[in-house]
C-alpha cells in the first residue's frame, strides 16, 4: 500500500489489514511515497516524519511492515519502480498485491508503464466512498470493504485547530504528532 501517510490514520490501519485477510497474504507492505506523481505533498513535514509514522502505524497491522525504498529512492515515486524493487529485494516467487483506491481508477490508465504495472502486480481497488464507474480496462480485484470516514487532510485542518485527533490515529501517532508540533502552520 503506498502513499503519502501524512499522517497514517485508522484507515490506512483497517485497509491494510483488510486486505491481508481478505486476499490472503503473508506479509502487508506500507509505502510512504517521496514525491506522488499525481499528488503534492503538504509542506512542512519531512518524507521522513512521514516514514517515521508509517512504522507506529504498521505496529497496529498483524504482518506489517514499511519500506523506505521510495524515500531512498527520491524524486517522483512511481509504482512500477516501487513493485519491481520488492520483487527483488524480497525475491517473491508469486506477483504482490497493488493496492489503489477507487477514487484513482479514472488516472489509473495514464500511469507510469502501466501496462508493465499491472503485468507485474494484482491490482487490488478499495472503496474510498466515492461512485466512481468501475471501468478500469485492466484485470483487477475489487473488494468490498467498509467505509471508514477520515481522511488525512482532516486530520491536518484538526490539529491546525487544536481539536483532538484520537478518534483517527492510533495513540503512538498522535503523540508523535503533537510532541513535534507537526501540522500547527
Amino acid at each position: 500500500m503506498g502513499g503519502t501517510y501524512n499522517p497514517p490514520h485508522i484507515g490506512h490501519i483497517a485497509m491494510a489489514d483488510f486486505v491481508r485477510r481478505s486476499c490472503s497474504y503473508d506479509k502487508v507492505v506500507l509505502v510512504p511515497s517521496f514525491q506522488p506523481a499525481h499528488k503534492i505533498v503538504s509542506t512542512g513535514i519531512t518524507p521522513q516524519q512521514r516514514l517515521d509514522m508509517a512504522q507506529l502505524a504498521a505496529e497496529e497491522i498483524e504482518n506489517a511492515f514499511v519500506s523506505d525504498c521510495e524515500i531512498r529512492r527520491e524524486g517522483v515515486s512511481y509504482s512500477i519502480e516501487t513493485v519491481r524493487y520488492l520483487k527483488e529485494y524480497y525475491r517473491l516467487d508469486s506477483k504482490p498485491g497493488l493496492v489503489i483506491g477507487d477514487d484513482l481508477i479514472n488516472g489509473f490508465p495514464k500511469w507510469h508503464k502501466v501496462d508493465e504495472l499491472v503485468n507485474e502486480a494484482d491490482i487490488i481497488v478499495l472503496h474510498r466512498g466515492e461512485d466512481f464507474e468501475m471501468g478500469l480496462p485492466f484485470p483487477h480485484t475489487y473488494l468490498s470493504n467498509d467505509m471508514i470516514p477520515v481522511s488525512s487532510s482532516e486530520i491536518r485542518q484538526r490539529v491546525r485547530q487544536r481539536l483532538s485527533i484520537s478518534e483517527y490515529v492510533p495513540p503512538s501517532i498522535a503523540e508523535y504528532i503533537f510532541s513535534r508540533g507537526l501540522y500547527l502552520e
